[in-house]
């Protein structure tokens, strides 16, 4: 009978190993998931201040555009009643070297023929170039007498920094 004895203490002091390390365990595995848990959460914190500033930069960006939108609306004139013949040389040699420096010409054309509508824009690098080509209104390129005037933005198009919203 002391053996059967034995064999039951044995047996309790086993189990009461046994709850000890499935209670260490336990510990660990709390303290893994709170590791986890912090892990995770720094993870998207810092996933989060990447989008913000992401988001942030394309904002600025957003507005340099709308800004350098409006600066160009001001270096920009519209010439209008341009002969069908003349082509963006024509007109870009024409005011080069009267009114100033020229950044960029569009003729406007059909979509379908292609043929020139009559109407053009006018870059030029300073705004002093826009105004200076104002007065030359009346003159004539290609045999075309042209009208010019300070370019506008047409309702429902362009940026609001071009129609003056900033």
């Amino acid at each position: 009978m002391g053996e059967e004895k034995e064999k039951k203490k044995r047996k309790e002091r086993s189990r009461s190993r046994s709850k000890g390390r499935k209670q260490k365990d336990d510990e660990e595995d709390e303290e893994y998931q709170k590791r986890r848990d912090a892990e995770r959460a720094k993870k998207e914190e810092a996933l989060k201040k990447r989008e913000e500033q992401r988001q942030k930069e394309e904002e600025e960006q957003e507005r340099q555009k709308m800004e350098e939108d409006a600066r160009r609306m001001d270096r920009t004139v519209m010439v209008v009643g341009l002969s069908t013949r003349a082509d963006e040389r024509d007109v870009f040699e024409f005011f080069s070297g009267r009114a100033g420096v020229v950044k960029d010409v569009q003729i406007i054309r059909d979509a379908r023929t292609g043929k020139s509508k009559g109407v053009c824009f006018v870059e030029f690098s300073a705004a002093e170039g826009m105004v200076k080509s104002l007065s030359m209104t009346g003159q004539t390129i290609k045999g075309a007498r042209v009208s010019i005037q300070q370019s506008q933005v047409a309702e429902g198009r362009g940026t609001h920094a071009s129609r003056g919203h900033m």
